[in-house]
């Protein structure tokens, strides 16, 4: 999801963390992998909320990169290997950082 992160499509993320690993307001490195050289951009947090995978919608489906909920939960499961719509995940919601 590089090129939709870069083109300002991707502005939202779900993630499955048993504590939430990022402050709203901070800047992050966001990568493709573990190294210094998988960083591609700077992203700030907007917000993050907790909510259940189920709770999708299309608007936010569109800021995850998708066209729509079914292409997301295809991706998701491709991801994760199943869709469980009452899994609580934490929503992030991001910017591209100018430097």
């Amino acid at each position: 999801m590089v090129r939709p992160i870069l083109d300002g499509i991707k502005t939202e993320t779900r993630r499955v963390w048993k504590r939430c690993m990022v402050r709203e307001g901070h800047v992050y490195k966001a990568r493709t992998r573990y190294s210094r050289d998988g960083i591609f951009a700077l992203i700030r947090i907007m917000y993050v909320k907790r909510e259940k995978l189920g709770d999708i919608d299309t608007l936010a489906a569109m800021r995850e990169g998708y066209a729509t909920v079914d292409e997301f939960i295809k991706c998701w499961v491709n991801l994760y290997g199943s869709w469980d719509p009452d899994l609580y995940v934490y929503v992030i919601g991001f910017r591209l950082q100018s430097n």
